[in-house]
């Protein structure tokens, strides 16, 4: 019988075997940065001082920085979807790769159909914050390589790209600029992060696709907080329903109710950086439209597909 540490195994599998889907979406240009970094953070991980040499070999390392910050940003507004990723990809590599300036990101937003008030307050907030990290450590690349504790980085994320707001919406743009540079998957610029049990005290947004399958994987079923007894109520309530032939109703849970739930699961499976990865993908092309005979976690999932979210 499955288990639910065989659920979030299974989870942390897929994500170990797909690209962050920031990172698909890149653009030529940007991807071969990526590639670069990967190499020379795994060769000098060790030695600080040599993997910042190295570093500063990287031609326009510091765009790629602004780019990932500027998705931060707009991820304030609303998700980016797959194919918005690639049409901003290619339009910041088409006008603002050699080059960040106002007019450069203003023709790139709208030439990616970003809307003009979005763009403005985006632009906006990007440039003053690339300024004040600029002031202080010379170069967005020194800013993140430096970076020793996750905590004292996501707070500096939200101190200096979002003023030090709350909310699901920042947080959504912090934990996204946060995931890119702290794993060894991605774009390992925080090597003293991703390569210690740093990376490890992640904790996901908590978006709808991966709670939806962290609770119908049953991958939360052995946590044994009060938010998991609850929901393993409601969903023994349902199976017993089932199983008297009745007509039964859909588990129907808020997903603020849950997130908490979502995140301690994410952190509970080793990687919640691959967890989070994994849950979003399945979501998105399995479970969403119930394609459970092709998911990639169908032998292990409890297929609890009466619960819904909102």
């Amino acid at each position: 019988m499955p288990t639910a540490e065989d659920a979030r195994r299974k989870i942390v599998e897929h994500g170990m075997a797909i690209h962050d889907r920031i990172v698909e979406s890149l653009p030529p240009g940007l991807g071969l940065m990526v590639e670069q970094v990967r190499s020379i953070s795994r060769t000098y991980k060790g030695d600080l001082d040599t993997f910042l040499t190295n570093l500063a070999t990287v031609k326009n390392i510091d765009n790629l920085i602004t780019y990932i910050a500027l998705l931060a940003v707009l991820n304030k507004y609303k998700s980016l979807s797959d194919e918005e990723l690639r049409r901003l990809g290619a339009a910041f590599e088409r006008h603002v790769y050699d080059v960040v300036s106002a007019s450069r990101l203003r023709k790139a937003l709208e030439e990616a159909g970003v809307e003009k008030e979005v763009a403005n307050e985006s632009i906006s907030t990007l440039l003053r914050a690339l300024g004040v990290i600029h002031h202080k450590h010379k170069a967005l690349y020194l800013w993140i390589a430096k970076q020793r504790r996750l905590a004292n980085f996501e707070r500096g994320v939200r101190e200096v790209f979002f003023r030090g707001e709350g909310g699901n919406k920042v947080g959504r743009g912090v934990k996204l600029l946060l995931r890119m540079f702290i794993h060894d998957t991605n774009i390992p610029l925080a090597i003293k992060i991703a390569y210690s049990q740093e990376y490890k005290k992640y904790l996901p947004h908590g978006d709808m696709y991966t709670a939806l399958v962290t609770l119908r994987s049953g991958a939360f079923e052995d946590v044994t907080s009060l938010t998991a007894e609850r929901v393993k109520a409601r969903v023994a309530k349902r199976l017993l329903c089932e199983a008297r032939g009745e007509k039964c109703k859909d588990v129907v849970i808020r997903l603020e109710s849950i997130r908490g739930l979502v995140r301690h699961v994410a952190k509970i499976s080793g990687d919640p950086v691959l967890f989070e990865r994994g849950a979003y993908d399945i979501s998105v092309k399995y479970c969403k439209d119930l394609k459970c005979d092709a998911c990639p976690i169908r032998d292990v999932c409890k297929r609890f597909i009466f619960i819904r979210l909102r």
